[in-house]
């Protein structure tokens, strides 16, 4: 090639290469994720990454690997401590101990709200000193809530009644288990991938189980009658970071963070309470032939299932207690914020509808 074709040549990719050294993040964060590409959560997971970068003029980029390609499910907590992954989504179910305080958000208390159960559970886990310490104590910080809406359950035939309940199977897990065995069901313990043949084949009767998680696994394929307990909601279940790369990232990018990292409560609430309407709708109007029917207890029966609830959630606070905690005080704490959100939702309404 003649030397003054080359030198052109030469001097566009020089130019090339250094533009796109300017368009790359100066700070990249690995996150784990135990889930697919695919799905409400994982949306949403994106654009809590998307709303990072946009806000931080690209300067940091959130780097994901989806399906336990860095950390398996259980290992999310040890991993991201240990800097295996910068970030991941943790389930609190999984740590017990390390995160007994975190773990308030599985309880079965009587607020089953999406956004002001997420919103209760963000302020306790940045407010409260004993969670500060919880989360430092296992290596992280605490970024934001996902929420899995309220517990119901899916059965084959149906259940009118607490009484119905009796001696029947049920496929349950935490305290929500433990609660139902208190009031005589036969719980199993198995996870959602296997509820689909063990209904099918009457191994189980019942499933405890959420709208868009029944219409992902095609449980009302196999059992067509919910009873909508609307009992609590699962929440324990997070984003966390590794507390040296927060520790590590500029005042600037921390304050980026921590704005998504509110704003994503907001978003992913109002993602779960209109996908809930939506996929309860299509499996009451049916799929490839198969639709559900939708029940509830009376009140009386409704308040049994309430009280066998706060009988695990006393439960909780005696081994909050016994692990150094001051139990009482961290539920008394989460309860006065699930009390002022629903002031605030009963006076002004979801922030999407303002």
């Amino acid at each position: 090639m003649k030397p003054g074709i080359l030198k052109p040549v030469v001097a566009i990719a020089l130019v090339l290469m250094m533009t796109a050294g300017d368009a790359m993040a100066s700070t990249v964060i690995r996150f784990a994720e135990f889930g697919p590409n695919r799905g409400a959560r994982a949306a949403a997971l994106q654009w809590w990454a998307d709303e990072i970068a946009k806000r931080s003029s690209q300067d940091i980029e959130i780097e994901f690997h989806w399906g336990k390609a860095l950390l398996g499910t259980k290992a999310v907590l040890s991993g991201v401590a240990d800097g295996v992954a910068d970030a991941g989504s943790v389930i609190g179910f999984f740590t017990p101990k390390e995160l007994r305080g975190y773990n308030i958000g599985d309880l079965p208390v009587a607020n089953s709200d999406e956004w002001i159960g997420m919103r209760a559970l963000f302020a306790y886990s940045n407010d409260n000193p004993s969670m500060q310490k919880e989360f430092t104590n296992a290596g992280i910080v605490y970024m934001t809530n996902y929420t899995t809406g309220p517990i119901q359950l899916i059965c084959k035939s149906p259940k009118t009644s607490v009484a119905d309940l009796q001696g029947v199977k049920i496929r349950a897990s935490g305290p929500y288990g433990k609660a139902l065995e208190s009031l005589g069901a036969d719980v199993q313990r198995m996870g959602q991938g296997d509820v689909y043949q063990a209904l099918d084949s009457g191994l189980i009767e019942c499933n405890q189980n959420y709208y868009y998680s029944m219409k992902a696994y095609k449980q009302y394929e196999v059992a067509s009658h919910v009873i909508e307990l609307d009992w609590g909601q699962n929440m324990a279940f997070g984003i966390i970071m590794n507390k040296g790369v927060w520790d590590g990232l500029s005042d600037d990018q921390r304050g980026v963070i921590t704005s998504v990292n509110s704003d994503f409560i907001d978003h992913f609430a109002e993602v779960m309470i209109t996908g809930m309407e939506k996929d309860k709708q299509e499996m009451i109007n049916g799929i490839d032939g198969k639709s559900i029917t939708v029940s509830q207890f009376s009140e009386a029966d409704r308040q049994k299932i309430l009280d066998a609830g706060a009988a695990e959630v006393s439960a909780w606070v005696d081994a909050a207690t016994a692990d150094g905690l001051n139990g009482k005080a961290l539920l008394d704490y989460y309860l006065s914020h699930i009390d002022t959100y629903t002031k605030e939702f009963e006076a002004e309404g979801y922030p999407w509808n303002r």
